[in-house]
């Protein structure tokens, strides 16, 4: 029997990254053996810790690079995400430490490659006395091919992580490459980084959420009119609550001043989506270098709070992680949640301010402590807070839910959002594909999408990747497990992955059923 750290024998999706230094050969010219092995153990270091942040699995060290799974032991649904992360957050270490290889050396060319690609393997363990988890396979092939063709201080990506990374991150077209024992090309993409806020969200159209909707832009007029509001926005995942924020947002438009954070499944710094609101109010990115954030945050929050701007600086600095005099001296909850308040009441004097927070079922306690406090705004100022998230009922997102219901119940609107009816799902089937589908093959998919939003576009697109000629012809969809949508193969196998010990023997029995 295995348990949840030791995974079984089995296929599975997984997203691989190699990650390798070049350069490294120079310094044998300058440095000593034993040296060049501490530069670039350190070095390596530097990128397994970037690994086990994101929530990834070091599987193997090579010389002077890694091998890491994304997936192994257990899946998550944003897999290919974790591992994009990963990489960038690789390069940005990596930059840092070859300014230093230069300064001290004069080695310019001191750089890491990455390369990432998704898709099945076979996942088990080898070895003798002491066993390792391997994922064998294509997918594995492929991306220690993309690793091996990617410039310096470049990330190359397969196809099929491609597809699952292009709503959120800018991806640059790069050629087509062999692959030993591959009949067919494959084709690479280069990530450059995250979207700007704001783009993310796709055109896929919205259908079936007239209700929900409704009382959302009822919140938002609420807000307009200067009263505070709080929404609860619960689904399971793939419902649309995301889709749903970015519809609100553009109907908002420039009327207010929109705030957007995210909880990380992963981890990260405490309060993360607190931080990742006001990185977006400054135009700051993750991984912009801190001389630039620190810049931003004196410019724009000097003209927000004028003289005061000394008094609450070092606070928000310390949120930030800035190198800011005095920050030393302020970092206590309490006065990084009194300063994060003030920020947000001097934005609501200039007019309404909506924060919306996504996925608060992964909040940590410092991040539900600082959401408590942000909550009371919603009695004494033209704030909207907007949470969305899954229906987890021992996390810490669920207590805040419960404060808000508790404490602001009188100002707070919970908005479920359950499946979607089968005449909202051939609305948006036909969106997708068209309206000249056959009537079979509608039927067909939103019986199999089960009402979810997230599984009908999937299914959708991937019937249209897959080449079928809708007009004119009638085909029975059956979803198979070798065409199961990599997005739903994730989400179910995260699931699964979920389950107890003993719910996860019975999956396979059960499915055979």
């Amino acid at each position: 029997m295995t348990d949840a750290s030791t995974p079984a024998d089995e296929v599975r999706p997984v997203t691989i990254l190699f990650a390798d230094i070049v350069g490294s050969t120079a310094l044998g010219e300058r440095l000593a053996p034993d040296e060049v092995k501490a530069l670039v153990g350190e070095c390596v270091t530097m990128m397994s810790r970037a690994v086990e942040e994101y929530g990834g699995m070091v599987q193997a060290y090579a010389g002077d690079g890694i091998c890491a799974y994304f997936g192994v032991p257990a899946a998550h649904d944003d897999d290919p995400e974790r591992a994009a992360r990963t990489g960038l957050r690789i390069l940005e270490v990596v930059a840092e430490y070859t300014r230093e290889v230069e300064a001290a050396w004069g080695l310019a060319d001191f750089a890491v490659r990455v390369g990432i690609n998704s898709g099945q393997a076979a996942v088990g363990q080898v070895g003798g006395a002491e066993p390792g988890s391997v994922a064998l396979g294509d997918a594995t092939n492929v991306a220690a091919r993309l690793q091996s063709l990617a410039a310096p201080g470049t990330i190359l990506i397969g196809e099929a992580a491609a597809r699952r990374l292009a709503h959120r991150f800018v991806l640059e077209p790069a050629s087509e490459f062999e692959v030993k024992g591959r009949t067919a090309p494959v084709r690479a993409s280069r990530l450059v980084g995250p979207k700007a806020r704001g783009t993310e969200v796709g055109a896929t159209p919205l259908a079936g959420r007239d209700d929900e909707m409704a009382q959302l832009l009822g919140a938002l007029g609420d807000l307009v009119a200067g009263r505070g509001r709080i929404v609860l926005l619960l689904g399971d995942p793939g419902m649309g609550k995301t889709r749903l924020l970015g519809e609100l947002r553009t109907l908002a438009g420039q009327r207010v001043t929109w705030l957007e954070g995210h909880c990380l499944s992963y981890g990260g710094l405490a309060a993360w989506p607190f931080v990742d609101a006001l990185l977006g109010w400054l135009g700051a990115e993750i991984g912009e270098p801190e001389i630039a954030v620190r810049t931003k945050a004196r410019a724009k929050l000097g003209a927000l709070f004028g003289d005061e701007l000394e008094e609450l600086l070092p606070s928000l600095g310390r949120l930030l992680r800035l190198r800011v005099e005095g920050a030393d001296d302020s970092g206590s909850a309490e006065r990084i949640q009194t300063a994060y308040v003030r920020w947000l009441e001097a934005l609501a004097r200039q007019g309404p301010v909506v924060i919306a927070l996504e996925d608060v079922h992964w909040m940590d306690t410092p991040t539900r402590e600082l959401g408590e406090a942000v909550l009371a705004l919603a009695e004494s100022a033209p704030v909207a807070i907007i949470l969305t998230a899954e229906l987890a009922p021992s996390s810490e997102g669920a207590a805040l839910r419960l404060r808000a219901l508790g404490n602001h119940g009188h100002r707070t609107t919970e908005i479920p959002l359950g499946p979607l009816s089968d005449e909202a799902a051939e609305e948006m089937l036909t969106g997708i594909l068209g309206s000249e589908v056959d009537a079979v093959t509608r039927m067909g998919l939103v019986r199999e999408a089960e009402g979810n939003p997230l599984y009908v576009e999937e299914l959708a697109r991937a019937l249209l990747e897959r080449g079928l000629e809708p007009r004119g012809r009638t085909w029975t969809v059956t979803v198979r497990a070798d065409l199961l949508p990599p997005a739903l193969e994730n989400l179910l196998v995260a699931r699964i992955d979920r389950l107890s010990a003993g719910a996860r023997q019975l999956a396979p029995t059960a499915a055979a059923i």
